[in-house]
C-alpha cells in the first residue's frame, strides 16, 4: 500500500501539541540560565526559546522547496569524504526522497536553511574545528558539501597512542579552515572505591584522554571557534570496562562522574580563549527499519543497545557543569528534529544503524542549518585573539 507523506505530515501536526506537553513534562529539553563569569562576561547558555523546539517535519513534493545546501552524489561523497563508510551506507541502503522535508519551527515557518554567503563573509580569515564523534564528523562532511567542495585531500594529523585525529581543508575563498578531530572518551584520573578500580585507559582504541593536555589545549586554543560534542564513546563503557575490579553496574554510576570530570577540564580551558559551543545532538533511537516519516519519541523509550538510554543523564550532566562552573560555552540543542528523524537513518543494513544519517537526508543538515543561525550569523571576534588566522595545508 502507498502511503501518503501528506497525510503523515498532517498527522505530525495534530500530535505536535501532545508531544510538547510531553517534552516539556520530560524535561527533554532542560534549560539553563544566563550565567556570569569571574571577568563579567555575559554567558547565553541554552534555553528552550530556540525556533528548533516544538518543531515538526512536513515532506515536500519538490526538493528544490526545501533549498537543499546541497545534491547527494556518491563520487563526491567519495572524493571528499571523511570516513567513506558514510557514503557506502548512504547509496546502499538509503531512500532517495529523504532530502524532501521542511522542518516547520514553533513559529510555524521553516527553520532557515545555511547561509554560504553568510557563513563565508561572516568567518573569513578563521580557523574552526568540529571535536567529538562520528555524529559531529557528518555535519562537517555536509558543511564542506554545501560550500561546494568536489575533491578533498585532507591534512591529517595525529598523536601517537591517542584517539585524536585531527582532519582539515582550507576553504579558499574565505580562507577559513574547517577541522574534525575525532574525541572519544575521555578521564582526568583512575577512580577507585572500595575494592573497585576504574582505570579508563584499558578501553584502548577510543581513549581520547591526550585532548585534555595542556599541550591540546593550546592547540585547540588557536582556533576561533570550537564545537564540542560528546556522548556517543561514553554510554558503552560499562560494558566495555566490565572486569571483577570494575564490574559493569559500578562503571556505570561511575560514568556521569567521569564525564563531569573530563569535559570540566577541557570545557573550562578552551573557553577562556576561545569561542566554545557545546552541541545537543542524537543518541540512538527505537527500531528504525521500514520506516517513511519521522515520528514524535520519548526518552523513556531509548534502547539501552550501546547503552544509548544513558545520553539524557549525560546531557543533563553536561547542562549542570556549564552552570555550576559558570563556564561561557554556549549551549545549541538540536536533538528534537534529529531524535523525530527515524526515517533517516541506513536502516536497511543487516546491523541497523539507528545512529547515524544518511548524508543525502534533511536531517543532517539541521546541524549546520542551526550552527548558521544559532552561532555563524552572530559571529564576532569580540575578546578573542584576532590574530587566529593560521592557515592548515589543504
Amino acid at each position: 500500500m502507498e502511503i501518503s507523506f501528506r497525510s503523515l505530515a498532517f498527522a505530525s501536526k495534530i500530535v505536535v501539541a501532545i508531544f510538547v506537553a510531553y517534552a516539556l513534562s520530560r524535561n527533554l529539553t532542560s534549560s539553563i540560565k544566563t550565567t556570569k563569569t569571574k571577568e563579567g562576561i555575559s554567558t547565553s547558555n541554552f534555553t528552550n526559546a530556540s525556533r528548533l523546539s516544538s518543531g515538526h517535519w512536513e515532506y515536500v513534493d519538490r526538493v528544490a522547496d526545501t533549498f537543499p545546501p546541497y545534491t547527494y552524489d556518491h563520487n563526491v561523497c567519495m572524493a571528499t569524504a571523511l570516513h567513506q563508510g558514510d557514503c557506502n551506507k548512504t547509496s546502499n541502503y538509503c531512500r532517495s526522497n529523504l532530502m524532501n522535508w521542511n522542518y516547520i519551527g514553533k513559529d510555524n515557518e521553516p527553520y532557515p536553511r545555511f547561509d554560504v554567503d553568510g557563513f563565508r563573509r561572516k568567518m573569513r580569515n578563521t580557523r574552526i574545528v568540529f571535536i567529538g564523534p562520528s555524529m559531529i564528523r557528518q555535519s562537517v562532511q555536509s558543511l564542506v558539501w554545501a560550500l561546494g567542495f568536489k575533491n578533498i585531500a585532507w591534512n591529517t594529523t595525529g598523536k601517537d597512542g591517542c584517539s585524536a585525529t585531527r582532519m582539515c581543508v582550507n576553504d579558499v575563498k574565505s580562507n577559513i579552515t574547517i577541522c574534525y578531530q575525532f574525541m572519544g572518551s575521555m578521564a582526568t584520573k583512575i577512580y577507585h572505591e572500595g575494592i573497585y578500580t576504574l582505570n579508563h585507559s584499558l578501553r584502548g582504541f577510543g581513549d581520547s584522554s591526550c585532548l585534555l593536555h595542556d599541550e591540546s589545549i593550546a592547540e585547540l586554543n588557536e582556533f576561533d571557534v570550537v564545537f564540542v560534542q560528546e556522548v556517543a564513546w561514553w554510554t558503552n563503557l560499562h560494558n566495555l570496562l566490565d572486569s571483577p575490579t570494575s564490574p559493569s553496574e559500578w562503571v556505570q554510576k561511575m560514568v556521569p562522574t567521569m564525564y563531569y570530570d573530563a569535559m570540566k577540564v577541557l570545557l573550562s580551558k578552551i573557553s577562556q580563549q576561545t569561542k566554545t559551543v557545546f552541541v545537543l545532538g542524537q543518541t540512538g533511537i527505537p527500531p528504525c527499519v521500514n520506516k517513511t516519516g519521522p515520528e514524535l519519541f520519548s526518552i523513556d523509550k531509548l534502547p539501552t543497545k550501546f547503552g544509548w538510554n544513558l545520553a539524557p543523564k549525560l546531557w543533563d550532566t553536561a547542562l549542570a557543569l556549564i552552570q555550576d562552573e559558570g563556564l561561557n560555552v554556549q549551549v545549541i540543542d538540536a536533538r528534537e528534529p534529529l531524535m523525530q528523524s527515524v526515517h533517516a537513518h541506513p536502516s536497511q543494513l543487516s546491523n541497523r544503524d539507528c545512529l547515524h544519517f544518511c548524508m543525502n537526508s534533511a536531517a543532517v543538515n539541521i546541524y549546520i542549518d542551526m550552527y548558521w543561525n544559532e552561532v555563524f550569523s552572530s559571529y564576532h571576534p569580540k575578546h578573542l585573539n584576532s590574530s587566529k588566522t593560521k592557515v592548515e595545508n589543504s
